[in-house]
């Protein structure tokens, strides 16, 4: 666990992450900034923080103010839009780490995200990793509810897992779902909920038995945008016709895991750690 004399940096994202980073961090008397994104719609007022508000592109205003706040440590959490790149407004700092990242030839999140965190460090910024502050992260290889996959269902997830490996160098997205050993869906852009309701819109032949596998893709940096599921996502597979989830030991944020784990019961859904 990190120093609570240290500020740590947080770069908030989308969702309810970083609201629980910061009330992990009030728990323990961690002192925090917070950083957010001028393009962001976000669901959760920051204003009592004091947050900092940065358009993409201002890396040199960023960096000052880290250096000005005493800040040595940076988590970034939540999910956020990529820009447009080739649009993207940057100051002389930016410039170079724009030119990093356009020198890739998939322009896929990961490598953009190492290519960001990368340019970061060497600037004397230390990035940590989510699970080093919040309990999301399930590190044994177990079955966490009632339900226990079948053969079958831990046919399709092996199916699944290899393909998540084979789509990693596309810098594809975190999960897909298989039934009855065929990729009924992969998540793209829109991610993962969009991709179980389009799951609910297949005939119930072909998603019959259905199995939801959500993982890092191979080389993804655990520093951000680790794959997660919440009460939500576990609520919407239901009604799509998914029997389970399997999630990678850890590697996959849980979120108020209890609570998942009775939903999923409740549901007669698996969830499973592979």
């Amino acid at each position: 666990m990190q120093d609570n004399l240290e500020t740590l940096g947080i770069f908030a994202g989308r969702g309810v992450l970083p609201k629980m980073l910061i009330e992990d961090c009030q728990k323990k008397n961690r002192k925090f900034v917070i950083f957010l994104l001028e393009s962001e719609n976000y669901e959760i007022d920051y204003s009592p923080f004091n947050p900092i508000k940065l358009p993409y592109g201002a890396i040199e205003k960023f960096l000052a103010t880290v250096k000005e706040r005493g800040v040595k440590n940076l988590v970034f959490i939540g999910a956020v839009n990529k820009p447009n790149f080739s649009d993207l407004k940057v100051d002389k700092k930016g410039t170079l780490l724009l030119a990093k990242i356009l020198a890739n030839k998939i322009l896929g999140d990961d490598a953009v995200l190492r290519t960001v965190f990368n340019f970061f460090e060497k600037e004397g910024v230390k990035i940590l990793r989510i699970e080093q502050f919040l309990e999301c992260v399930v590190s044994k290889q177990s079955t966490l509810t009632k339900l226990q996959p079948s053969k079958e269902n831990l046919a399709d997830i092996e199916i699944g897992v290899k393909a998540i490996k084979a789509f990693s160098q596309f810098d594809v997205g975190q999960s897909l779902v298989v039934a009855q050993k065929q990729i009924i869906a992969v998540e793209a852009l829109e991610g993962t909920d969009a991709m179980i309701s389009r799951c609910a819109g297949l005939k119930s032949d072909y998603k019959e038995n259905a199995v939801l596998i959500k993982m890092k893709k191979a080389k993804q940096s655990t520093k951000a945008d680790l794959p997660t599921i919440g009460v939500e996502t576990i609520k919407n597979c239901a009604p799509a016709g998914i029997k389970g989830i399997a999630i990678q030991v850890n590697s996959t944020l849980v979120l108020n895991k209890e609570e998942a784990i009775r939903v999923a019961d409740e549901l007669g859904l698996f969830l499973v750690v592979i």
